[in-house]
C-alpha cells in the first residue's frame, strides 16, 4: 500500500521519469559510439595516493600524519635512478611489480624522499605504501 501511495506522489514519478530519460540517452550515446562511461571514469581516477598514518610518524626529521606520493608524476628518469640505487646497493630486480625494494624505492621518488624513510617505517605503513606503489606500476603497465 505505502508503494502505491509513493508512486502516486507527483514528485517522485518526476524524477523517475528524468532518470529513465537520462539512462535512454547515455544508452543511446554509447550505442553510438559517442561516449564510453566506462573509460571516462577510469581517465578520472587519481593513480596518486595519500597514506594516513594513525599515529604521527617522525620522517626525515618531521612529524607527519599523512603522507601524498604524487606516482602520476613521476618521470622515465625517475624510474632509471631507482634502478641504478638498487644496482649500487646490488640488488637484482627481475620484475619491479613483485620486487619490494623496487615499490618501496618508486614510492619514496614518488613523495621527494630517501627510499631508506620509507624502509623505515612501521611494518603496516610501508606494505600500504609498496602496494600502492605497485597497483601504479601495474596501472601504467610496467
Amino acid at each position: 500500500m505505502d508503494n502505491m501511495q509513493v508512486q502516486g506522489n507527483p514528485m517522485v514519478q518526476e524524477d523517475q521519469m528524468e532518470r529513465a530519460a537520462e539512462r535512454a540517452e547515455t544508452e543511446k550515446a554509447q550505442a553510438a559510439g559517442v561516449v564510453e562511461v566506462n573509460k571516462k571514469e577510469e581517465q578520472d581516477k587519481s593513480l596518486n595516493y595519500t597514506h594516513k598514518f594513525n599515529k604521527p610518524v617522525e620522517v626525515m626529521g618531521k612529524k607527519y600524519t599523512s603522507i601524498t606520493f604524487y606516482f602520476e608524476k613521476l618521470t622515465g628518469d625517475d624510474v632509471e635512478d631507482v634502478e641504478l640505487e638498487l644496482q649500487q646497493r646490488n640488488i637484482v630486480v627481475l620484475s619491479a611489480e613483485v620486487s619490494s625494494a623496487f615499490q618501496s624505492a618508486i614510492a619514496a621518488k614518488a613523495a621527494n624522499m630517501a627510499s631508506d624513510e620509507i624502509r623505515r617505517l612501521p611494518l603496516r605503513d610501508y606494505m600500504k605504501i609498496k602496494n600502492a606503489a605497485r597497483n601504479f606500476l601495474v596501472a601504467v603497465g610496467y
